[in-house]
């Protein structure tokens, strides 16, 4: 009797603790296509440059496009809402876990901070050399 209440408790416990249901999997660039959507307008916009040793040379705060407005209308068309009334195509994608927006000959890396907070970065490198071998272009946006 002890035996098979033994058994029985023992293949009980591999039911219970033996078949738990995998978690979907994250799609990443589905919650971002569907969190970008609607208006942001612009807080920020700052440029860090770079020397070759990867050092700090200057930053710039680009207080030129504060206040501009975008609104993604759909999963094709960014309008830049206001005094232009543009639309451009963009696409959205998955590059090494980045998620980058891809506008006008540009990329942009998406990050989001909340639900009404998001960046866009760009790197850009400067062959020629010069004081700068690089720089990285932040724009911060919020929720309209």
């Amino acid at each position: 009797m002890k035996t098979k209440l033994l058994l029985l408790f023992m293949g009980l416990s591999m039911a219970f603790l033996g078949c738990k249901k995998d978690k979907a999997p994250v799609d990443k660039l589905a919650d971002i296509k569907k969190q970008i959507m609607g208006t942001w307008q612009v807080q920020s916009v700052t440029v860090t440059y770079y020397d070759a040793s990867g050092k700090i040379v200057k930053t710039d705060n680009q207080d030129g496009n504060n206040g501009e407005v975008y609104q993604f209308v759909n999963e094709t068309t960014l309008k830049q809402v206001g005094e232009f009334n543009d639309s451009y195509a963009y696409n959205l994608t998955n590059v090494n876990n980045k998620i980058m927006l891809n506008v006008s000959n540009n990329s942009f890396e998406v990050n989001f901070s909340g639900n009404n907070s998001m960046s866009w970065s760009e790197q850009e490198t400067y062959p020629d050399g010069g004081s700068y071998t690089s720089s990285t272009r932040v724009i911060q946006l919020i929720r309209k």
